[in-house]
């Protein structure tokens, strides 16, 4: 950085005059550009048709079941569960996992205002478990989801805009417990189709980046459960009912 010093001498006056005349032309300059950008805000909207948005670059998802947690096309979550035994006694078993998963996101403006997109979601988990000092490899899981949609973009000035979206899909979800400490593992594997409805209300930082937040509800329609202990297998109907908010940043690009 260049260091400023106080003019002592009035011979150096008419060296600074020029510099102060062109430091007072940059920042007009740049009081009227700030101020011809806030006269037209954003020029592309947000809804025209031929445009691709990635609507969860980064985020978090709050729900009553699975609590807060990260959201966005991909990453990694490690999980550490302690299950204290019913019986006096009897040992404790220590569960850990790891879960890989992506989530790639995208919708298509096919024509102003109506967007075409999907979801899919692909995570898998493994880990192990700990009971009275043996330890066993736990069986891997898998989660798919597969979920086309379909929203409407309606805007409020240039910046803000609501977009509600809706999409039936298909999903699978399975999960790894103990109905009691030492006891054998327990596979749940859950399948169904799905409805899923979101009410997102968008932030335009740019003509590209945005913020989104709002509710989620996600029911099943017709789904089942299966269950895999030592060898034996039972299944029965079963209906889930969730609701989320989700906060995000994502683009919108112009094809």
């Amino acid at each position: 950085m260049r260091e400023v010093r106080p003019v002592s001498k009035l011979s150096k006056v008419p060296n600074v005059l020029p510099r102060l005349l062109g430091a007072l032309v940059v920042v007009a300059a740049l009081l009227f550009g700030r101020t011809a950008r806030a006269d037209r805000e954003l020029i592309v909207p947000f809804h025209e048709g031929g445009h691709l948005v990635l609507d969860q670059l980064s985020g978090l998802r709050l729900s009553a079941g699975s609590g807060l947690a990260y959201a966005g096309p991909a990453g990694v979550s490690y999980r550490s569960e302690k299950a204290d035994a019913f019986t006096p006694g009897a040992p404790s078993s220590d569960l850990k996992t790891t879960t890989f998963w992506g989530a790639p996101s995208v919708d298509v403006f096919v024509t102003d205002h109506l967007s075409i997109g999907g979801l899919v979601e692909v995570a898998h988990s493994s880990g192990s478990a700990t009971s009275g000092g043996q330890s066993i490899d736990l069986p891997g899981t898998t989660a798919l989801t597969f979920l086309p949609r379909v929203g409407f973009y309606a805007p409020f000035g240039d910046r803000f805009g609501l977009w509600p979206r809706a999409g039936v899909g298909w999903a699978q979800v399975q999960s790894v417990s103990f109905l009691s400490a030492g006891s054998a593992p327990v596979t749940d594997t859950f399948r169904s189709m799905i409805l899923d409805v979101d009410i997102t209300l968008v932030y335009r930082f740019t003509e590209v980046f945005f913020m989104k937040i709002g509710p989620e509800v996600g029911v099943t329609l017709g789904g089942r459960h299966s269950q895999v202990s030592s060898g034996i297998s039972s299944g029965a109907d079963a209906q889930t009912l969730q609701i989320s908010g989700v906060v995000g940043f994502g683009a919108n690009l112009e094809l």
